[in-house]
């Protein structure tokens, strides 16, 4: 079985849409999905970018490339409240989850693109995202406190790094062993990879 390691954040919406394709792409390949949550704000200064959603042009042409490959991928959008948001906590829930609850991480990531980006969940309402911890049958205030736990904070930390190391620039990112792949619109090339019939370049 292949690995599939899979470099996101919450607030990137190809992240999103990456999402929604990839529970199919792992059974079709059998791939063993290892989830990498990273900081994408942390890997653009890292890299001295500027985010593209402070570049007015870039903003405004990814607000619409969006809409295109939603509408490709027949899957629904709604353009995240708040956005760009503090993606801080979440990505470090999902951390906490693979330590605690694994059973519970695909749900979890599933469900929280699906709240963010379909059915408008607003990450900046501390109440709403509460509610929506409750509602996947998660306990807020002990996910809060485990995401406190400096080896939670870590992996997180230590992801973006090796995100960087790996020459990753953006999200989201596929490592499928010595491959590494960018972008929601390179997912051909991850099933390649995953198939191995990707040649090395």
């Amino acid at each position: 079985m292949a690995t599939l390691e899979y470099y996101f954040d919450f607030v990137s919406p190809y992240s999103y849409l990456a999402q929604t394709q990839l529970p199919a792409l792992v059974s079709r390949t059998s791939a063993d999905l290892v989830y990498r949550p990273m900081l994408l704000g942390a890997l653009h200064k890292s890299h001295e970018m500027t985010s593209p959603a402070f570049i007015p042009a870039k903003a405004k042409w990814i607000a619409k490339d969006c809409v295109l490959w939603a509408h490709h991928y027949k899957v629904p959008m709604k353009w995240c409240k708040g956005f760009p948001f503090n993606s801080l906590f979440l990505q470090r829930a999902v951390v906490w989850l693979q330590q605690e609850q694994p059973a519970k991480v695909d749900e979890f990531v599933n469900g929280t693109f699906k709240a963010l980006w379909e059915e408008g969940l607003n990450p900046n309402d501390v109440a709403a995202v509460s509610n929506h911890f409750v509602a996947l049958g998660l306990d807020p205030q002990q996910v809060l406190a485990g995401t406190e736990d400096p080896a939670v904070k870590d992996v997180v930390k230590q992801n973006t790094a090796t995100a960087k190391e790996l020459g990753l620039f953006g999200a989201p990112g596929f490592i499928v062993g010595e491959h590494v792949l960018f972008g929601q619109d390179r997912l051909h090339f991850v099933e390649a990879a995953l198939n191995g019939s990707l040649p090395k370049v």
